[in-house]
């Protein structure tokens, strides 16, 4: 896997990480009281406005960078190499030297 691939894909693995979620449930609860105010000044429509076009920006990253490191990014690349970049340095005979 080369060096973007694994960027690209702990980007992705961030993306749906729980704290991040909580940010969008947090855009979420903005735009749905945003959108329910029976006379919104213009300065909230651009809020609602912005955070659709965010989203909809987000989404097409999304599916164009899962498209370059394929839907599950810990299934492409190198098996061998995906399971040493994830075990601790000092395993082994490691151990000893250390």
């Amino acid at each position: 896997m080369s060096r973007t691939d694994k960027i690209i894909s702990n980007f992705l693995l961030e993306l749906h990480s729980k704290g991040v979620q909580g940010l969008f449930e947090q855009l979420e609860v903005l735009v749905d009281h945003l959108e329910t105010k029976n006379d919104p000044d213009p300065d909230e429509l651009q809020i609602v406005n912005s955070v659709y076009q965010a989203l909809e920006q987000l989404r097409t990253l999304e599916g164009f960078l899962k498209r370059r490191v394929g839907e599950s990014p810990e299934l492409t690349g190198n098996k061998l190499q995906s399971l040493y970049d994830k075990a601790p340095t000092n395993i082994g005979s490691q151990i000893m030297f250390d």
